[in-house]
């Protein structure tokens, strides 16, 4: 008896992503949204691109990322509340995402209004860090437009709470992924540190502390400046290199004269090599006095530092104080100075803490285990509709 062949079954066809920004603006926001999209490249299961509301910088020019499909609004000339959502109706129309994934509040209220509109199945927001802002100055509304998300995903358990707290936002539509970084990328120092350091950096002196960062009020740098003031009190030869830039860096710069540390401080600007930085620090410094899950933190615990770190948003979810880094309270220039130089004068601790970091990293905060739990709540999202590509 002749059996019916059967007909091929056809490959599903890939899941279509638009991620939603405000800028490519350098910065950890901006870094991982490429990050994640040229690390999605490689997947045959997802196709995704980038959609900037405002023109960045170099950030966005950056060869590593020259393959991640990018349309930048704005670049004429800055688009309105009503041209860009607009503007994002007829990108949602055209390229017919599955999901449309808006990062922080202002791509959110814009883009929301804009998938909807658009019918885009499944809308996602990733919020990155605690604050609250209102829309129309009126937190009613922030609340309503919160509800065109089907899901808000927060990176850290403190930033989830906060929201909720502060929005009434229903608990079962309020998600945790934490942030990832490629621990691939981010390693431990090899030999010939001290050489290095002169050729790449331009800098030499022990120990050389550093913090990498969009240099804005929240980032507590003047805090860190007031306490390389007591550390080189002890340790004359400190030096101390920022990497970033940002609306602050002139006062930072001018408080760093004023304090007698402009031979110390480096203000080192943008750079696309803070992978090749980490490994020559000695000792990593966050003096936040506001973070989500601080890319850069782990950027620098991948690559096993010592780190001090201030116990604010999910900064604890990072470093377990005393285990993997020294925690202290944000604003603090004398508790800071004090877990620098114990760090420094403990070598033998501060290694150990470097490598259980890295470990942890490795285990909870991997590029790919974040990028895995993204793509798992697109496709829950999607089976909930029922539906695939029907936007129009």
């Amino acid at each position: 008896m002749l059996v019916a062949e059967q007909p091929a079954k056809l490959p599903e066809k890939p899941l279509k992503v638009v991620h939603v920004v405000r800028s490519l603006m350098t910065g950890g926001l901006e870094t991982l949204v490429l990050e994640m999209c040229h690390r999605m490249r490689k997947l045959d299961s997802v196709q995704v691109q980038v959609c900037a509301i405002e023109p960045g910088d170099e950030l966005e020019e950056r060869p590593r990322y020259a393959e991640v499909q990018r349309t930048v609004f704005g670049r004429s000339g800055h688009l309105g509340r009503v041209a860009s959502i607009s503007a994002l109706v007829k990108l949602f129309r055209r390229e017919r995402p599955d999901v449309a994934h808006l990062h922080n509040f202002l791509p959110h209220v814009r883009g929301s209004l804009a998938a909807r509109l658009a019918a885009v199945p499944v809308v996602v927001t990733t919020k990155h860090g605690s604050s609250r802002p209102r829309l129309l100055h009126s937190k009613a509304v922030a609340c309503w437009s919160w509800q065109l998300s089907d899901v808000v995903v927060a990176v850290s358990a403190d930033a989830r709470e906060k929201f909720v707290a502060g929005y009434g936002f229903p608990v079962e539509k309020a998600r945790v992924i934490l942030n990832g970084v490629d621990t691939d990328r981010f390693l431990p120092a090899d030999n010939g540190r001290e050489a290095k350091r002169s050729r790449v950096l331009g800098v030499s002196g022990r120990p050389l502390l550093g913090t990498v960062c969009r240099i804005e009020s929240y980032k507590g740098i003047p805090t860190l400046l007031e306490a390389l003031t007591t550390v080189v009190r002890q340790e004359p030869e400190t030096r101390l290199v920022v990497v970033g830039d940002g609306s602050q860096r002139g006062d930072c710069e001018r408080r760093a004269q004023q304090l007698g540390l402009a031979d110390r401080v480096y203000f080192l600007g943008n750079r696309a090599d803070v992978d090749a930085i980490y490994p020559l620090l000695d000792l990593y410094v966050q003096p936040s006095y506001s973070e989500g899950i601080s890319l850069t933190l782990l950027e620098a615990c991948s690559c096993e530092l010592p780190v001090v770190a201030t116990t604010i948003g999910g900064n604890p979810e990072i470093v377990v104080d005393r285990k993997t880094g020294i925690l202290v309270p944000p604003r603090d220039a004398d508790a800071l100075s004090a877990a620098i130089l114990e760090q420094w004068h403990a070598p033998d601790s501060a290694h150990a803490m470097g490598r259980a970091a890295r470990a942890r990293v490795v285990e909870m905060f991997s590029l790919d285990s974040m990028i895995g739990r993204y793509v798992e709540l697109y496709q829950e999202l999607l089976s909930r509709r029922g539906s695939r590509g029907t936007a129009r």
